[in-house]
C-alpha cells in the first residue's frame, strides 16, 4: 500500500499534466464556444432545460472521459486502485490535486455545466461585440435570500483556463480582488 500512495499523486500529477496539454484545452474551449449560444442567460433554475442541453452535457463529458481514458491507456494504470488511493489523499492531506478533481467533477453535475456554457456566452458576446445581458442572481438554492457566489466560481476551470493552461480553482470574488490590490 505505501507504494500504492506514492502512486496515486504521481499518476494525477501526470493526468492533471495531459488535461492542461494545450491542445485538449483548445478543443473544449472551441467545443463549448460553439454550443454556447443556446443556453439562456436566466439563472438554470428558471428555465426549461430541452433534451438537447443533456446530449450537449454528455458530449462535454466525453471529452474529458476520453481523455483520461487515453492518458490510462498510455500509462496502463489500474484506476480503480488509484482512486482508493487518492480517496485516502484527499482525507489526509487536501491540496493541489482538489482542483483537478474539482473540474473533473464538475464536467460531472449538469447543473454547474449549464452555469459553465452561459459564461462561455457572456465571453463570446463580448468578444463579438453584442450587448451583455447580466444574468439575473439565482436565489431559488438559499432559504435565506443571501446572495450567491458568481457563476464564475462555479465553472469549471479546465475549460475556462485555456489561455493559462492551468487548472487552478478559480478563486472567490472577495480574495481575487486582494490578488489584484496586491499586484498593483
Amino acid at each position: 500500500a505505501p507504494r500504492m500512495a506514492r502512486l496515486a499523486p504521481e499518476v494525477l500529477l501526470r493526468l492533471r499534466k495531459y488535461l492542461e496539454h494545450e491542445d485538449f484545452l483548445m478543443e473544449v474551449a472551441c467545443w463549448a464556444w460553439e454550443y454556447c449560444e443556446k443556453f439562456p442567460y436566466e439563472p438554470p433554475s428558471k428555465w426549461e432545460h430541452p433534451l438537447e442541453f443533456t446530449r450537449l452535457h454528455g458530449e462535454y463529458r466525453e471529452l474529458f472521459e476520453g481523455r483520461c481514458d487515453e492518458f490510462l491507456e498510455q500509462e496502463g494504470v489500474d484506476m480503480k486502485a488509484v482512486l482508493t488511493e487518492v480517496q485516502g489523499e484527499l482525507q489526509e492531506r487536501p491540496g493541489e490535486m482538489r482542483a483537478l478533481l474539482d473540474s473533473l467533477a464538475a464536467s460531472e453535475d449538469y447543473l454547474t455545466f449549464c452555469k459553465y456554457m452561459q459564461q462561455v456566452r457572456q465571453r463570446r458576446d463580448w468578444a463579438e461585440g453584442r450587448d451583455l445581458q447580466v444574468p439575473a442572481e439565482d436565489d431559488s438554492d438559499d432559504p435565506d435570500g443571501a446572495p450567491e457566489p458568481p457563476a464564475v466560481a462555479e465553472a469549471p476551470p479546465v475549460a475556462g483556463r485555456a489561455r493559462r493552461g492551468t487548472l487552478e480553482r478559480v478563486p472567490e470574488e472577495q480574495e481575487a480582488r486582494e490578488t489584484l490590490d496586491v499586484l498593483e
